[in-house]
């Protein structure tokens, strides 16, 4: 049995991933523009991670 994801589901995967990607990063104390541009994330929801 296959269980193919719906494109919703992917946005959402790919979304969190980014988050948690975003997150490492911050806490490696990577510039948030750097973070921003490397994401597709806006400062101010890295900030608030």
């Amino acid at each position: 049995m296959t269980v193919d994801m719906s494109d919703f589901d992917r946005a959402v995967a790919e979304y969190t991933t980014k988050l948690e990607i975003a997150k490492k990063m911050r806490d490696m104390n990577v510039d948030m523009p750097i973070i921003a541009e490397a994401t597709g994330l806006s400062e101010e929801l890295i900030r608030k991670l």
